[in-house]
């Protein structure tokens, strides 16, 4: 697996806050992407309790970094969020993959 070599992450509330209030966002039936246009590049991922355990948490980031590390050659500048939901764990990892591809198409951010 790669790493986020051009990305740095999110890492304070503060930043977090800042892309949930003014980023667009589109949901998906196991994540929620969030994508603010913007010249700098970052990325961050996070899940709640409500998708599980810390185990569980902790491999739904995981399928969320790998699939990000798939297509991010393919993605525009900005500030990207990805949030994990419950059903994370249920979709099999072609299904997640294409459900975040479409999310991304449908708010713009694939580059052309």
């Amino acid at each position: 697996m790669g790493r986020l070599k051009e990305y740095e992450t999110l890492k304070t509330t503060r930043e977090f806050s800042s892309v949930y209030n003014y980023a667009k966002k589109w949901h998906h039936e196991g994540a929620l992407v969030f994508y603010n246009n913007d010249t700098t590049k970052k990325v961050g991922f996070t899940a709640s309790k409500k998708v599980g355990n810390a185990i569980k948490r902790n491999l739904a980031k995981r399928r969320l970094r790998a699939i990000f590390l798939e297509i991010q050659h393919t993605l525009q500048d900005g500030v990207y969020v990805f949030v994990a939901k419950e059903k994370i764990n249920h979709l099999s990892y072609d299904a997640l993959k294409k459900g975040i591809l479409w999310s991304m198409k449908k708010m713009n951010c694939v580059k052309e």
